[in-house]
């Protein structure tokens, strides 16, 4: 009986901090179309050659934008099908992609007309949004962490 008791506790201990926990999404999965947050001007240039257009640190490519402070990536964002992440998710993709590929957001914010899903890398020194509508990804943001 008190057998029974204490795997009872153990297994309800686990299912408990199971729930609390939430995704930690490796570093090196934090990217789009092979650019990720910190990388360097120059190895985007040599990647993609010249953004399509310039306006500051703003710079549109055909299926992304990016912003580059200082020599380094800051943020990268599409709203094309085009442009992956290294797991495979795309925009157009139905939103329980996001559950199955990188676990439970690590925040959900409601707005009136979407929800915004984020996840937090494991160094916590990027993140990742996605803008779902209609429970279907519109769009993708990677941005180094202030």
């Amino acid at each position: 009986m008190k057998c029974k008791i204490l795997t009872t506790l153990i297994c309800g201990a686990i299912m408990l901090a199971s729930t609390l926990c939430f995704a930690a999404v490796d570093s090196g999965k934090i990217a789009l179309g092979g650019i990720s947050p910190g990388m360097s001007e120059t190895d985007l240039l040599n990647t993609f050659g010249q953004p399509n257009r310039r306006d500051g640190d703003d710079w549109t490519y055909p299926n992304f934008k990016v912003e580059v402070e200082r020599g380094i990536v800051k943020e990268i964002s599409t709203t094309s099908q085009a442009i992956m992440t290294p797991n495979g998710v795309h925009v157009g993709q139905a939103a329980a992609a996001l559950n199955t590929t990188f676990g439970r957001a690590d925040s959900v914010d409601n707005d009136y007309n979407d929800t915004e899903y984020t996840y937090l890398s494991t160094d916590g020194l990027k993140k990742i949004e996605f803008k779902v509508v209609n429970g279907v990804i519109a769009k993708i943001t990677c941005e180094l962490r202030d």
